[in-house]
Protein backbone atom coordinates (compact mmCIF):
# COMPACT_ATOMS: atom_id res chain seq x y z
CA UNK A 1 0.00 0.00 0.00
CA UNK A 2 1.08 3.40 -0.75
CA UNK A 3 1.66 5.77 2.18
CA UNK A 4 1.11 9.71 0.93
CA UNK A 5 3.51 12.25 2.06
CA UNK A 6 0.24 14.52 3.26
CA UNK A 7 -0.02 15.03 6.47
CA UNK A 8 -3.65 14.46 8.48
CA UNK A 9 -4.96 16.13 11.55
CA UNK A 10 -5.40 14.08 14.59
CA UNK A 11 -8.42 12.01 15.30
CA UNK A 12 -11.34 14.90 16.85
CA UNK A 13 -13.43 13.06 18.97
CA UNK A 14 -16.64 14.09 18.81
CA UNK A 15 -18.40 15.36 22.26
CA UNK A 16 -21.19 12.68 23.68
CA UNK A 17 -24.67 13.78 23.88
CA UNK A 18 -26.29 13.64 26.95
CA UNK A 19 -29.83 11.85 27.07
CA UNK A 20 -32.94 14.01 26.81
CA UNK A 21 -35.05 13.06 29.71
CA UNK A 22 -38.36 15.23 28.72
CA UNK A 23 -39.41 15.30 24.91
CA UNK A 24 -38.94 19.35 23.72
CA UNK A 25 -42.68 20.96 22.59
CA UNK A 26 -42.34 21.10 18.66
CA UNK A 27 -41.50 24.85 17.42
CA UNK A 28 -43.66 25.80 14.12
CA UNK A 29 -41.84 27.43 12.08
CA UNK A 30 -44.82 29.50 10.34
CA UNK A 31 -47.25 31.46 12.23
CA UNK A 32 -50.84 30.52 11.10
CA UNK A 33 -53.09 32.88 8.68
CA UNK A 34 -55.08 35.48 10.70
CA UNK A 35 -58.29 34.49 9.27
CA UNK A 36 -57.81 30.20 10.00
CA UNK A 37 -58.13 31.22 13.79
CA UNK A 38 -62.04 31.63 12.62
CA UNK A 39 -62.22 28.39 10.85
CA UNK A 40 -62.88 26.20 13.70
CA UNK A 41 -65.19 28.42 15.66
CA UNK A 42 -67.42 29.79 12.49
CA UNK A 43 -68.83 26.90 11.44
CA UNK A 44 -69.48 25.32 14.88
CA UNK A 45 -71.34 28.97 15.97
CA UNK A 46 -73.50 28.76 12.25
CA UNK A 47 -74.26 25.11 13.30
CA UNK A 48 -75.31 26.22 17.02
CA UNK A 49 -77.90 29.21 15.33
CA UNK A 50 -78.98 26.41 12.83
CA UNK A 51 -79.75 23.95 15.61
CA UNK A 52 -81.50 26.94 17.96
CA UNK A 53 -83.78 28.03 14.88
CA UNK A 54 -84.63 24.72 14.15
CA UNK A 55 -85.79 23.23 17.42
CA UNK A 56 -87.21 26.92 17.97
CA UNK A 57 -89.48 26.25 14.74
CA UNK A 58 -90.40 22.80 16.28
CA UNK A 59 -91.21 23.88 19.19
CA UNK A 60 -93.65 26.05 17.80
CA UNK A 61 -95.42 23.51 15.54
CA UNK A 62 -94.38 20.33 17.16
CA UNK A 63 -97.34 20.54 19.59
CA UNK A 64 -99.53 21.37 16.58
CA UNK A 65 -100.98 18.59 14.50
CA UNK A 66 -104.23 18.54 12.29
CA UNK A 67 -107.18 18.83 14.22
CA UNK A 68 -109.08 15.13 14.09
CA UNK A 69 -112.58 15.89 12.83
CA UNK A 70 -110.91 18.22 10.04
CA UNK A 71 -109.49 15.11 9.11
CA UNK A 72 -111.94 13.02 9.45
CA UNK A 73 -113.90 14.92 6.98
CA UNK A 74 -111.71 15.39 4.93
CA UNK A 75 -111.31 11.48 4.54
CA UNK A 76 -114.74 10.74 4.15
CA UNK A 77 -115.38 13.45 1.78
CA UNK A 78 -112.50 12.42 -0.58
CA UNK A 79 -113.49 8.64 -0.31
CA UNK A 80 -117.12 9.77 -1.05
CA UNK A 81 -115.70 12.32 -4.15
CA UNK A 82 -113.38 9.24 -5.42
CA UNK A 83 -114.39 9.44 -9.44
CA UNK A 84 -117.32 11.09 -9.33
CA UNK A 85 -118.43 14.36 -11.26
CA UNK A 86 -119.01 16.98 -9.70
CA UNK A 87 -122.49 16.75 -11.46
CA UNK A 88 -123.24 13.03 -10.04
CA UNK A 89 -122.56 13.90 -6.31
CA UNK A 90 -125.55 14.34 -4.01
CA UNK A 91 -124.92 17.17 -1.83
CA UNK A 92 -128.03 16.56 0.24
CA UNK A 93 -126.50 13.37 1.61
CA UNK A 94 -125.88 13.18 5.24
CA UNK A 95 -122.30 12.69 4.50
CA UNK A 96 -122.08 16.37 3.56
CA UNK A 97 -123.96 17.43 6.48
CA UNK A 98 -121.84 15.64 8.48
CA UNK A 99 -118.77 16.78 7.43
CA UNK A 100 -119.73 20.41 8.22
CA UNK A 101 -120.69 19.34 11.58
CA UNK A 102 -117.45 17.91 12.09
CA UNK A 103 -115.59 21.06 10.62
CA UNK A 104 -117.46 23.46 12.85
CA UNK A 105 -116.17 21.42 15.62
CA UNK A 106 -112.55 21.97 14.94
CA UNK A 107 -110.52 24.38 17.21
CA UNK A 108 -109.89 27.74 16.20
CA UNK A 109 -106.61 28.10 17.48
CA UNK A 110 -105.37 24.37 15.57
CA UNK A 111 -103.19 24.54 12.01
CA UNK A 112 -106.68 22.80 10.22
CA UNK A 113 -108.44 26.07 11.35
CA UNK A 114 -107.90 27.41 7.92
CA UNK A 115 -108.63 24.72 5.37
CA UNK A 116 -111.47 23.43 7.50
CA UNK A 117 -113.50 26.86 7.12
CA UNK A 118 -111.95 26.93 3.51
CA UNK A 119 -113.17 23.58 2.74
CA UNK A 120 -116.54 24.25 4.65
CA UNK A 121 -117.11 27.43 2.45
CA UNK A 122 -116.31 25.59 -0.48
CA UNK A 123 -119.61 22.32 0.50
CA UNK A 124 -121.86 25.25 1.10
CA UNK A 125 -121.08 26.86 -2.00
CA UNK A 126 -121.29 23.30 -3.96
CA UNK A 127 -124.81 22.71 -2.04
CA UNK A 128 -126.20 26.08 -3.07
CA UNK A 129 -124.90 25.09 -6.91
CA UNK A 130 -126.32 21.37 -6.80
CA UNK A 131 -129.84 23.33 -5.38
CA UNK A 132 -129.32 25.61 -8.22
CA UNK A 133 -128.99 23.09 -10.67
CA UNK A 134 -132.20 21.10 -9.55
CA UNK A 135 -134.33 24.17 -9.07
CA UNK A 136 -133.49 24.56 -13.43
CA UNK A 137 -134.11 21.24 -14.24
CA UNK A 138 -137.10 21.07 -12.26
CA UNK A 139 -138.23 24.46 -13.80
CA UNK A 140 -137.53 22.65 -17.29
CA UNK A 141 -139.80 19.83 -16.44
CA UNK A 142 -142.46 21.98 -15.06
CA UNK A 143 -142.37 24.28 -18.16
CA UNK A 144 -141.85 20.27 -21.10
CA UNK A 145 -145.00 19.04 -18.54
CA UNK A 146 -147.02 22.54 -19.35
CA UNK A 147 -146.72 22.48 -22.76
CA UNK A 148 -147.74 19.06 -23.15
CA UNK A 149 -150.89 19.10 -20.93
CA UNK A 150 -151.43 22.71 -23.26
CA UNK A 151 -151.16 20.39 -26.20
CA UNK A 152 -153.30 18.21 -25.08
CA UNK A 153 -156.05 21.00 -24.16
CA UNK A 154 -156.17 22.16 -27.75
CA UNK A 155 -156.15 18.57 -29.67
CA UNK A 156 -159.26 17.76 -27.50
CA UNK A 157 -161.02 21.05 -27.72
CA UNK A 158 -160.69 20.85 -31.33
CA UNK A 159 -161.90 17.94 -31.29
CA UNK A 160 -164.93 18.90 -29.52
CA UNK A 161 -165.51 21.91 -31.75
CA UNK A 162 -165.40 19.26 -35.11
CA UNK A 163 -162.33 20.99 -36.14
CA UNK A 164 -161.07 17.47 -37.09
CA UNK A 165 -163.02 15.38 -39.21
CA UNK A 166 -163.75 11.62 -38.42
CA UNK A 167 -161.71 9.12 -40.62
CA UNK A 168 -164.32 8.57 -43.16
CA UNK A 169 -164.61 4.65 -45.27
CA UNK A 170 -164.75 5.69 -49.48
CA UNK A 171 -165.51 2.31 -51.43
CA UNK A 172 -163.73 3.48 -54.43
CA UNK A 173 -160.52 3.18 -52.13
CA UNK A 174 -158.70 -0.41 -52.40
CA UNK A 175 -158.22 0.01 -48.42
CA UNK A 176 -161.22 -0.64 -46.52
CA UNK A 177 -160.44 2.73 -44.58
CA UNK A 178 -158.42 5.42 -45.88
CA UNK A 179 -157.19 8.98 -45.00
CA UNK A 180 -158.62 11.04 -47.73
CA UNK A 181 -160.81 12.68 -45.03
CA UNK A 182 -157.71 13.48 -42.59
Amino acid sequence: MAVSNVPTAPGRARPARPARSVKRPEIKLAAAPEESRWVGPLPLAIGLIALAATLGFAHRLGGKVEDENYVRAKESLSQYELGRPESERNYDSSLYQDALAALAKVDHGSISAGPAESLAADIQLKTEAFHRRIRAREAAQSVAQQAYLDRDREFLAAQQRDLLTAVKSYPECKHEESTHGR
